[in-house]
């Protein structure tokens, strides 16, 4: 830390690291009870990734990619559509700059509006109750004192040193929305929902993709029935799969176009005009002074917490992407919010996180909650499904969209509702019916019985409920034996 005049140190009731979804609703949670919070945020902007340069900018592209795909593939006749070679990711998010100010807008009204003060720079620990922020000289302006801390610094893309990014041409996840040109051709290196997210989006658009996924198998933690649609759908849109990838070298080829050569450890070795590399997420934890007060990183940058989010300091919470796994814009805000009724004893509901609805921004989407078929064979549930197929739904008959499905998984005895998942158009959307379901503890009768508009895709579930319901019935009966008589 840079030389500095000593500072004052002043008093906070909570002190939060980081602006992004997870610190935005821990702070409030705590100025909403009357505490008197400061945020600490290095950025020039509130908001972290969620807004400024991920989830919302992405999904902006994704409508984009959405219209043009409804044009060149759902075509109507009488009706032709050309795109231009020259046109750029820019062209194709002209609302972004709009929404992105709008949800900033929103952010810092909010944060107005409960007196929370936002400090800019970085910050770092002093002591176990005192955070120094650090301008970009790194010298020390202020000092904060929190009775309460809160880190929620987020994530930010891996870069290995041996691979060379331009920006030009190479890219990770929070550059691609900045590519100078569309190029023809695009490697995505890495699988998860990052990289699978873009590689639809881009594909859409009408660029030859090819997604080399590190692992063996496809989003190994979504219901695999999902998966293998999601895949057919994936492939149907002209996206090229390879599993079980590692690079060996990645390097940019100049030229009148540049290219990327990208050679796998087995030798393979492929070319495109566009690199994205999305292979994993470290921790923002750096620079953070952890080490003054006896809190350590893993490998990948990750903070461990316990169930109610407290580091080893029980005074000291961690929330969002900063602790890994789920690492979605919805957990890390409920995170915030559980941690700050933990650290005040606020009221509140203890809202289960898992029971949180989980979204893949795929064209086309998949979303699920609750309980998969692989995780109850593991647990030794007994369970019965039902399926509601797109193609048997005359909404999802309008929509041109037959692929998709709802698969509901529910107890076999009892019938309740065990788990929900979804690929296809408003998957993301649709979901949350499940969940409110799941919440209630409903079981397929109850489901079944729901009267749904029509047509909608909702009424999947309602197809759903009752296939289940066939299928329970259809079960062998166990067979009662009588004991023996002793006489």
């Amino acid at each position: 830390m840079g030389g500095a005049a000593k500072t004052t140190t002043e008093p906070y009731n909570a002190v939060v690291i980081g602006c992004g979804p997870a610190g935005e609703r821990a702070a409030i949670q705590a100025a909403r009870a009357g505490r008197r919070v400061a945020v600490i945020e290095r950025a020039h902007v509130v908001g972290g990734t969620r807004i400024n340069w991920g989830t919302i900018p992405s999904k902006t592209l994704r409508e984009s990619a959405i219209f043009v795909l409804s044009l060149t593939r759902n075509k109507l006749d009488g009706i032709q559509c050309a795109i231009t070679r020259t046109i750029t990711v820019q062209d194709f998010m002209y609302r972004e700059t709009q929404v992105v100010q709008r949800e900033l807008e929103i952010v810092n009204e909010a944060l107005d509006r409960y007196r929370i003060e936002v400090v800019r720079g970085q910050g770092c620990f002093l002591d176990e109750h005192t955070i120094g922020v650090l301008d970009p000289a790194g010298a020390q302006t202020r000092a904060l004192a929190g009775d309460v801390i809160v880190i929620a610094t987020g994530s930010s893309p891996n870069r290995p040193a041996d691979v060379p990014f331009d920006d030009d041409c190479i890219f990770d996840a929070s550059t691609i929305l900045a590519l100078p040109r569309m190029p023809r051709s695009l490697l995505v290196l890495g699988a998860g929902v990052v990289g699978v997210e873009y590689a639809s989006i881009f594909s859409a658009l009408g660029i030859d993709v090819t997604l080399l996924d590190t692992r063996d198998r496809l989003l190994p933690y979504l219901d695999r029935e999902i998966v293998e649609i999601l895949t057919k759908e994936l492939q149907r849109l002209g996206i090229t799969i390879h599993h079980d990838e590692r690079y060996a070298t990645i390097a940019r080829i100049a030229g009148d176009t540049p290219l990327v050569r990208y050679t796998s450890t087995a030798g393979q070795v492929l070319e495109a005009e566009a690199l994205l590399y999305c292979v994993g997420r470290d921790g923002n934890t750096k620079g953070l002074g952890l080490e003054c007060i006896g809190l350590e990183a893993n490998a990948y940058g990750l903070l461990t917490v316990n169930g109610s989010f407290q580091t080893v300091h029980p005074h000291i919470y961690a929330v969002g992407d900063v602790i890994g796994y789920p690492a979605l814009a919805s957990t890390s805000m409920e995170q915030g919010r559980q941690a700050m009724r933990h650290a005040f004893k606020i009221p509140g509901p203890a809202v289960r996180t898992e029971l949180l609805p989980f979204a893949v921004y795929t064209i086309p989407e998949v979303s699920y909650v609750g309980a998969t078929e692989e995780t109850l064979r593991e647990r030794g549930v007994d369970y019965v499904v039902g399926r509601g197929n797109y193609d048997m739904n005359p909404r999802g008959q309008i929509l041109s969209d037959t692929g998709g499905l709802l698969k509901l998984i529910f107890d076999a005895a009892s019938l309740r509702l065990l788990g929900a998942h979804m690929v296809g158009t408003n998957a993301s959307e649709l979901i949350h019916i499940g969940e409110a379901f799941l919440r209630t503890g409903a079981t397929a009768p109850q489901i079944a019985d729901i009267l749904y508009n029509y047509p909608t895709l909702a009424d999947l579930y309602r197809h759903a409920a009752l296939k289940a319901m066939r299928a329970a019935a259809q079960r062998p009966r166990a067979v009662v034996r009588q004991p023996s008589s002793l006489c």
